[in-house]
């Protein structure tokens, strides 16, 4: 998870100058604790999950055409209604773009927005133990892995994907697949990756 957050950081960060940048937000909100680097983990965390949330909102309310999460949203009182607002919201704010827009502010909000919501899925995924569904993401961040030049852990994603896809016996499969977290005190929604567990024994 740390290192998907680094990657969404050594993608996104630009500069101070340049809008829509997470080093330009940093300097806007003045949270110059945050660094490109990630250092620390729960500041780096925090930091993405509210830029996510802010690029969100101001998506939804570009797309609902109202000025801010207060204002009233004219609409049919019907579940067909709200079905075709979810699937708009989705299709228009969350997936890459699929259409060439000629403004640079726009690309970049979009980018941050699809792949801020892919960590957010995977940090939920981690917390609710869905091992299935962390495996999905380490298919999904390959390329990105690969594309930031994070090639140790590239290797080691495509390797995951072949032992639990083919080489490993069923059961084995079932073991990494599921055995991916730990929950020290029960509650649901607790869930910590392995590694943070030997970190927090370590300290």
């Amino acid at each position: 998870m740390w290192e998907c957050l680094r990657i969404v950081f050594t993608i996104f960060w630009g500069s101070p100058a340049q809008i829509g940048s997470l080093c330009n937000l940093r300097e806007y909100v003045q949270r110059l604790q945050v660094d490109k680097g990630v250092k620390t983990f729960n500041t780096g965390d925090e930091f993405v999950v509210h830029a996510f949330k802010g690029h969100l909102m101001a998506a939804v309310c570009t797309i609902l055409k109202v000025n801010s999460a207060q204002d009233p949203v004219a609409h049919d009182s019907s579940l067909e209604w709200l079905q075709k607002t979810a699937d708009m919201i989705v299709t228009e704010s969350l997936f890459p773009v699929s259409t060439s827009c000629t403004d640079p502010i726009h690309n970049l909000h979009r980018a941050f927005l699809h792949t801020a919501f892919l960590y957010i899925d995977l940090r939920n995924a981690i917390r609710w133990e869905d091992g299935v569904h962390i495996i999905r993401h380490w298919k999904l961040w390959l390329p990105r892995l690969a594309g930031t030049g994070c090639k140790d852990y590239a290797v080691e994603a495509a390797n995951l994907i072949a032992n639990i896809t083919a080489r490993f016996p069923r059961h084995i499969s079932y073991i990494v697949t599921h055995n991916r977290t730990v929950n020290m005190d029960g509650r649901p929604g607790h869930g910590k990756p392995l590694d943070q567990m030997m970190e927090h024994y370590n300290l």
